[in-house]
């Protein structure tokens, strides 16, 4: 009987030994889950910058100019330079009228602010007496020129005045070195590039070159390059340093009036600021030759310097 059980023992152990030497493997499924039925989030849109549309430019004068213009037609622009006593309009007059009348058109030694041309030209000339005595019309220009190079009174003896460097122009701030001007229709403010002052032998041919005479000089620029050379040298004259360019495309306008040290008519001693045309900026001669019309103005007179 034990034998009997030990064979039957035997013969399974064969049989499951044939079953696992047959070469059969495990099938191996993957299960991969589920696919999703939720609807992606939607990538979020950024939406495009906005650049604000800047306020169009008004200018403080608009009133002013309008009251003075219904008494005297002549006037054609006003001018007013922070911290100073300038606050005037400006006039125009055949031969150099205004050199020696008032907005009322009275006789007066001091004059009145005065444009060099009686059209719009690309470089728009203002000047007016430098008044020592009385402090008026124009002298108030040398404080801010000498408070920006760092002195404390009017170099001007009899005037000697304390400059308060707090109230004048200060030129290291954009807002320092931009004035309000209205002249010839255009309301604008406009920055100074360059600044500075002549001495009694200055030659005259400096004025006329300055000023775009287009008299006997002709200095009656047209073209570019001689516009460039033009920003170029005053640039390189500049008894401060603005930090400001200019182009041959840009609206100018030059301020000046006698120095402090002017002691005769023939001597050319002259305190000058030139200006380019920044809000709005002047689409005038962008694109092309620059078209100025200094030619066409009223030349009847010699250049008479103010005083």
């Amino acid at each position: 009987m034990q034998k009997k059980i030990i064979a039957v023992l035997l013969a399974l152990t064969a049989i499951l030994a044939v079953g696992c030497s047959s070469g059969q493997t495990e099938e191996v499924v993957t299960i991969e889950p589920p696919a999703s039925t939720a609807t992606p989030a939607a990538t979020p849109t950024v939406a495009p910058t906005v650049e604000p549309t800047p306020e169009p430019y008004i200018s403080p004068y608009t009133d002013k100019l309008a009251a003075l213009q219904a008494e005297n037609s002549d006037c054609i622009g006003w001018i007013a330079i922070p911290g100073t006593n300038i606050d005037k309009g400006i006039m125009y007059g055949d031969n150099w009228y205004y050199s020696n009348h008032n907005e009322k058109k009275e006789e007066i030694e001091s004059g009145a602010v005065y444009s060099h041309y009686n059209v719009l030209t690309q470089n728009i000339v203002i000047t007016a007496h430098n008044s020592r005595v009385s402090k008026t019309m124009f002298h108030e220009l040398h404080h801010v020129q000498e408070v920006n190079l760092g002195k404390t009174n009017c170099a001007y003896a009899k005037c000697n005045a304390a400059l308060d460097k707090a109230t004048l122009p200060d030129f290291s701030t954009v807002e320092g070195r931009t004035w309000d001007v209205s002249v010839f229709g255009i309301d604008a403010q406009w920055e100074i590039f360059s600044m500075y002052e002549t001495l009694e032998d200055e030659p005259a041919k400096t004025l006329e070159y300055n000023t775009w005479w287009p008299g006997e000089t002709n200095y009656h620029l047209t073209d570019k390059a001689d516009i460039q050379e033009w920003i170029d040298y005053q640039l390189e004259r500049s008894q401060y340093d603005f930090g400001v360019t200019a182009t041959p495309e840009d609206q100018f306008l030059t301020i000046y009036t006698c120095g402090d040290n002017h002691d005769s008519d023939e001597a050319q001693s002259r305190l000058y600021f030139f200006l380019k045309q920044v809000n709005p900026v002047s689409t005038l001669y962008g694109g092309g030759a620059a078209a100025t019309d200094a030619a066409a103005a009223s030349t009847e007179a010699t250049a008479t310097p103010a005083a």
